[in-house]
């Protein structure tokens, strides 16, 4: 819990408290002005009954006045809003106004030591990536989320996008800016939540608990990833056709590279037809249906070919959040159909309007028709130029609201909400999706880049941290055949997100597929969204010598991938234990490594030494030991123990239901005496130290193992 005192800094308490923040200094940057003015303070206040603290303060000609109101939510964590206004004579005359860019500064300034800090900035328009420095000072322009550690404990600060203004933290002397946009001049007033902030010993609930208390003030503009629904058709191996085709997509690449994933015996559950299918002029789109040349059958014609020949579930379309990147062409017959719902931006672009009710015609008008051409979801790109088409027409949060809305309506209409969002990790994108649950995690998946697996995993690894609070991470496609392959399949295991490929015809390798898939197609999805382990958190694994290690959970057990992201030849070293995945419950654990099919017994604050070699990998499962016998789950799936159905232990017999046959590993102590499957009598061959492995035959069928122990 916090408390606070009327000069503005404030500790966290219970006993023993300690100093936590130094009061609060506020400046504003006025239309015209180079540089913010410092605001004086003028006072403190506590509200009756409400639990919080006003600080007020004012120029010295009080012509700009703000209060800064800290409140303390039902979960613990501090509410910061930030109410401001111009003071002007009359209101026909010049106005003093708020600057469209950083117009007010919250500076906070911890008072305790920072020994370890990360935080996600957005490093492109699109994308946030990690940041590593102690010093707050250094702190990225643009950062969304700051997770830190003293010697009391975490501390994590979420900065927050309202129904108008933009926050984002930047560096300032000895500690956090916080600052303020609205991304259009002529604002006189501002009335938002700045941030919310939260403490305590574990850093993976903080973000969760900011996120819970920020919304529920905000009234929801969107939901926690807790409170979205994972759409049905992702839970599926995916193709797509980017890294296959680029902008050279077509109907006969897309049908021969469907008949080569059928022959090969690959189950793929969904297409995305990205970007290149779409019938443009000028980089603006010209119509509803497919380019007429490289679909001279329409896109109904593809769709029911890859439906009916191939066996294709799902198939979806890639667009932009305009339409295309540059629009909808004003020469188009869209723009004479749909010019009620469109808006031409002064560089003379036409967009979907910004206004939820209207920029749905669009919307409508569109996925109705791809909905009736057998068009199942859609990707939706470049989703963070809507402030780049919106700057000075409508405040950030207003048009991203409006964007989001009108958008998500239609999707939800003729979708049923399934969407992957893509390049739009701004916060007022991340910020104002209403139900949306897939969004890209990272910046593209480059198949060509020889060091691209290092920052790429960085990315997604650092950015889930707070990304996961809202979303399920779509961690993009990637090549199943390629020189870092099954890193990047390893990768995507641990995700929770989606899982697809997008192999050019002739480079898909099965082998590196079927680990992540059971026999239908379905992929083996972890329970949560990854995180990097406490030891890694605050660690930059592309700086210091050590292992981007990875946790998530599933089956009741916790899994943990490792890797070597490091610039340099020379192996790195670390340690794998069951604290690598926080609260997982048990006294002793199995501790066993995929690809070598080793097994440590571990007690819960145990760890072993570990060492990757240049671009080595591991994958480990911590499982829970309940009795002599500790079951793995599918020795040839990376998460074995999701593949477990169901396990009970009576006595001296373990019995363990898989959701398909295959290769049965478990870890025991000694040699039990023992096994059947589906009743039958069946060998128990010993892989390693601890573990063992039965043959639980063909896929296709449900598995009953019985194993009997001394």
């Amino acid at each position: 819990m916090f408390e606070f005192n009327e000069k503005g800094a404030f500790r966290v308490t219970p006993e023993p408290a300690r100093a936590a923040f130094g009061p609060f200094d506020i400046a504003v940057k006025l239309d015209g002005q180079d540089r913010p003015e410092a605001l004086m303070p003028r006072g403190t206040e506590q509200e009756n009954g409400q639990g919080a603290v006003v600080y007020r303060f004012a120029n010295e000609a009080d012509t700009v006045r703000a209060q800064l109101r800290v409140s303390v939510a039902d979960n613990g964590a501090v509410l910061a809003s930030v109410s401001a206004e111009t003071m002007n004579d009359n209101d026909f005359g010049s106005q003093r106004a708020f600057a469209a860019e950083h117009a007010i500064v919250v500076t906070i300034r911890p008072l305790e030591a920072i020994d370890g800090l990360m935080a996600n900035y957005q490093h492109k328009d699109w994308w946030t990536r990690p940041h590593f420095d102690t010093d707050p000072a250094r702190l990225p322009a643009r950062t969304q989320s700051i997770v830190w550690q003293t010697a009391g404990g975490y501390y994590h600060l979420l900065p927050v996008v309202g129904a108008a203004w933009r926050t984002d933290a930047a560096g300032a002397d000895g500690g956090f800016a916080l600052r303020l946009s609205a991304y259009e001049s002529g604002h006189r007033r501002c009335d938002t939540l700045a941030f919310a902030l939260a403490a305590g010993d574990d850093p993976y609930r903080l973000v969760q608990s900011n996120l819970d208390a920020a919304l529920k003030a905000l009234d929801y503009p969107t939901l926690s990833r807790e409170g979205k629904t994972y759409p049905e058709p992702l839970d599926r191996l995916g193709w797509c056709s980017w890294d296959a085709f680029y902008h050279q997509v077509d109907e006969a690449g897309l049908l021969a590279k469907a008949e080569e994933l059928q022959g090969l015996g690959l189950p793929v559950g969904w297409v995305m037809i990205d970007d290149g299918w779409s019938d443009t002029k000028d980089g603006k789109l010209m119509a509803f249906e497919a380019d007429p040349v490289k679909f001279p059958g329409g896109l109904k014609r593809t769709v029911s070919a890859l439906k009916s020949r191939f066996g294709i579930r799902h198939v979806g379309v890639w667009h932009t959040i305009v339409g295309y990147w540059g629009g909808i062409h004003e020469e188009s017959g869209i723009a004479k159909t749909s010019r009620e719902s469109l808006y031409q931006v002064p560089r003379g672009n036409l967009v979907p309007y910004p206004d939820a009710g209207r920029g749905f015609g669009f919307w409508h008008a569109w996925h109705g028709f791809l909905r009736r051409q057998g068009i199942d979801f859609v990707k939706v790109d470049g989703q963070s130029s809507v402030l780049n088409y919106m700057k000075e027409r409508r405040s950030v949060g207003e048009a991203t609201a409006a964007a989001h809305e009108a958008l998500e309506a239609s999707v939800a209409l003729h979708f049923n909400d399934t969407i992957i969002n893509c390049m739009g990790m701004a916060s007022e994108n991340v910020w104002h999706r209403p139900k949306s649950a897939i969004s890209r995690n990272s910046d593209d998946f480059v198949p060509q880049e020889k060091r691209g697996f290092p920052e790429h995993a960085l990315q997604n690894g650092y950015n889930s941290y707070y990304h996961g609070a809202f979303y399920w991470g779509d961690w993009d496609m990637y090549w199943s055949n390629n020189h870092d392959d099954k890193q990047n399949a390893v990768l995507r295991s641990v995700s929770g997100g989606p899982i697809y490929i997008s192999d050019a015809p002739g480079n898909t390798n099965p082998a590196n597929v079927w680990p992540l898939i059971y026999a239908g197609g379905t992929i083996i999805r972890c329970e949560g969204t990854a995180n990097p382990t406490p030891d890694c958190l605050l660690a930059d694994p592309a700086v210091q010598p050590v292992p981007l290690k990875l946790w998530n959970t599933a089956g009741g057990a916790g899994v943990v991938a490792a890797f070597h992201i490091h610039p340099d030849a020379a192996p790195v070293d670390g340690f794998i234990g069951p604290g690598d995945v926080p609260g997982l419950a048990g006294e002793e654990f199995a501790v066993y490594e995929h690809f070598t099919q080793s097994c440590s017994f571990m007690k819960a604050g145990q760890r072993e030494a570990i060492r990757l070699e240049e671009n080595g990998y591991a994958l480990f499962a911590v499982v829970p030991v309940a009795g002599s016998v500790t079951p793995i789950g599918l020795a040839d799936k990376y998460i074995s123990p999701a593949s477990i159905a169901a396990c009970a232990a009576d006595g001296d017999r373990t019995i363990v239901t898989l959701r398909e046959g295959g290769r049965f590993a478990f870890a025991a102590k000694a040699h039990p005496e023992r096994a059947s499957v589906n009743g039958e009598p069946a060998a128990i061959k010993q892989i390693s130290d601890y573990v063992y492995e039965i043959d639980g035959g063909s896929p296709d069928r449900s598995v009953r193992i019985e194993i009997v122990t001394a």
